[in-house]
């Protein structure tokens, strides 16, 4: 009886979610497609994009609906956050991130709810995955901005090797713009720093100052070594072409050197972590295998 109650209350829940939210999970039909031309640009791609990760399907349309209701959650999650992670704020906002993460939760108790009659730690279970269901939407998006720090930090040194030799020759802006065009151009759009320097090259083009361009580019993606270097630029251009070109490659053998030294700590924790494994596989076979027959026959002999 109490396997036959289990399985009523899993399938009452899971009925219950299913009509709630269940019309928000289906595809977009024709004429909701025809209807979303009044939609403004972001919610109409939200639509009529198919092809998105099963989490998001589930968690977006619960996520945006408590967000509309609930517009203060917006202050829980810094939008600077969305920004450095490669998203839209007005595809994701930080209301529906913060939604994202109590749907998750909740959900999750829900589940261990559901299957507490069948097992009893499920409760117990269920808070600790529904804490961590609580933490991924942030830690995803921070560990998404910092993926993005580390290739903008590799492509750095390559960009100033690139524009050096152009900056000996030309105006220092003229170099930075050729460099960046020539990087993008050469890597298909692949060029993670390119495609955000174009937006300070786009603005240059526009009136716009350059160096305050990249200063924005830096802010946002929290890129303080291309923070000093549109600084120092901007003071060493009045100077002279020579102290550019020095500017340039004294920026880049630094942060060549960086990359090594970070290189190298990378490599010197290979070997603990090996130990710790080697460990962590023949530890338990070793007691079972040695330690555990001695100390029986130690038992018996006593």
């Amino acid at each position: 009886m109490e396997l036959l109650g289990a399985v009523a209350t899993f399938v009452a829940s899971f009925s219950l979610l299913m009509a709630l939210f269940g019309p928000s999970l289906a595809s977009p039909q024709r004429a909701e497609a025809i209807r979303a031309v009044a939609l403004p640009r972001h919610r109409y791609q939200r639509l009529v994009v198919a092809e998105r990760p099963g989490w998001e399907r589930v968690l977006a349309p619960v996520a945006s609906r408590m967000a509309e209701r609930l517009p203060g959650l917006q202050r829980q999650v810094d939008e600077r956050l969305i920004v450095r992670a490669g998203l839209d704020p007005a595809l994701f906002s930080p209301a529906e991130v913060y939604a994202a993460k109590l749907v998750a939760a909740i959900g999750v108790m829900v589940l261990a709810l559901a299957l507490t009659p069948l097992f009893g730690g499920a409760l117990i279970l269920g808070l600790v995955v529904a804490y961590l269901a609580y933490l991924f939407p942030t830690e995803y998006l921070g560990w998404r901005a910092r993926r993005r720090k580390e290739q903008l930090l590799r492509e750095l040194p390559d960009f100033l090797a690139l524009a050096r030799p152009l900056a000996e020759r030309h105006p220092l802006e003229y170099a930075l713009t050729e460099a960046t065009e020539t990087l993008e151009e050469c890597s298909g759009g692949s060029n993670l720093l390119a495609s955000q320097l174009r937006r300070a090259v786009g603005a240059y083009g526009a009136g716009a100052d350059l160096y305050e361009g990249l200063h924005d580019v830096a802010m946002t993606n929290d890129l303080e070594e291309l923070d000093e270097l549109a600084s120092v630029l901007g003071q060493s251009r009045h100077v002279s072409r020579k102290g550019v070109v020095q500017t340039l490659e004294a920026t880049e053998r630094s942060l060549r050197e960086n990359e090594r030294n970070r290189l190298l700590g990378a490599a010197s924790t290979v070997q603990p972590k090996l130990a710790a494994i080697l460990a962590g596989i023949y530890l338990p076979e070793f007691l079972l295998l040695v330690v555990l027959p001695m100390f029986i026959a130690t038992l018996g002999r006593l």
